[in-house]
């Protein structure tokens, strides 16, 4: 019986010395605040490189160099690549606690691809009218740990005027244009990521802890509205038509994104908890783009032109284009 009862009284001191040692709740709330914060910082990037990436994107592949005449009608359809330069360095010196950001793997550049449908009528007093269609349609891409889902719509309208008609005396023509554009969509990323170590002082007492098995759930919507015009140069030498122009775009509307980190909490002291913690943020669409346009045009079959494309704003926004167009009543 005494030999139970030291048992008895051993097991109980034991299970007190280890409820003395393990963490308090309040240690682990601090971890989740931390982490909360980690979020909120990490989301901050991604939203700040997106203002870029959405504007920019909506608006490329929108250029068409000869103009219709009255009644003069033509429909396409494109695809179009942009490529936005991503702030790596800010990345890896973000300010966070848990989420080792300088681990984070991202593109230097990040492509964003766009299937783009469009359709003209000529009209009278030199003017063309158009719209756009194109986008996104959903689409989930699974490499790895990483889960991402992406869909996303623009719409357009389209209205120009040749200002220089091509001729003898004239060897270019001069073409203006003025174009409204709208975006909306959204993308969803799941990633694991690395912790690192950190300190938290409850009760006196200081613990290191770090997140095991850190997952980060990001998901980003937008809603972009751009106002723009254009001016187009082109040459037409027999099937072949080259042109060189520029545009600039005014943009507004907003990107919103959160993210949700979640993992083990680990301490040092083997206490463990599994904790989950989310940050959020916006930002406002970059408000100007300016871009040099070139490009050509070809007459491959009988009222069927193929377009080549590009655009560049700098070292930030570089895009391209092939599209393929039937016309009917185009000069």
């Amino acid at each position: 019986m005494t030999l139970r009862k030291n048992l008895a009284i051993l097991s109980m001191t034991a299970l007190l010395c280890s409820a003395a040692q393990a963490a308090p709740p309040d240690a682990f709330n601090q971890f989740t605040s931390q982490l909360s914060n980690d979020s909120s910082i990490l989301s901050g990037w991604i939203s700040n490189q997106l203002k870029y990436v959405i504007p920019f994107n909506s608006t490329s592949g929108n250029v068409i160099p000869t103009q219709l005449k009255v009644l003069g009608f033509e429909f396409g359809v494109a695809g179009v690549v942009s490529a936005t330069e991503l702030d790596n360095g800010a990345l890896h010196s973000l300010n966070t606690q848990l989420i080792n950001t300088q681990s984070i793997d991202s593109f230097s550049r990040l492509p964003f691809p766009m299937v783009l449908g469009q359709a003209k009528i000529g009209l009278p007093f030199g003017l063309d009218a158009g719209v756009r269609f194109g986008g996104i349609p959903k689409t989930n891409i699974n490499n790895g740990n990483t889960k991402s889902s992406i869909q996303n719509t623009v719409i357009g309208i389209d209205l120009r005027k040749k200002i220089i008609e091509e001729g003898i005396s004239k060897p270019f023509g001069l073409t203006m244009g003025f174009n409204y554009t709208h975006a909306n969509g959204s993308v969803d990323i799941t990633n694991t990521f690395n912790s690192r170590n950190t300190t938290i002082t409850s009760g006196g007492t200081t613990y290191t802890a770090s997140l095991n098995n850190g997952t980060a759930a990001d998901h980003a919507d937008w809603s972009t509205d751009s106002y723009g015009i254009q001016a187009i140069l082109d040459k037409k030498i027999l099937i072949f038509t080259p042109y060189i122009g520029a545009s600039a775009n005014y943009n507004s509307g907003n990107i919103s994104n959160s993210i949700t980190a979640s993992g083990t909490a680990a301490f040092t002291d083997g206490s463990s908890q599994n904790v989950s913690a989310s940050g959020s943020s916006a930002s406002a669409a970059n408000s100007w783009d300016l871009r040099a346009l070139f490009g050509f045009d070809f007459t491959i079959l009988p009222f069927t032109r193929l377009g080549l494309q590009g655009e560049y704003a700098g070292d930030k926004n570089i895009a391209g284009s092939l599209g393929l167009r039937v016309q009917f009543g185009g000069v």
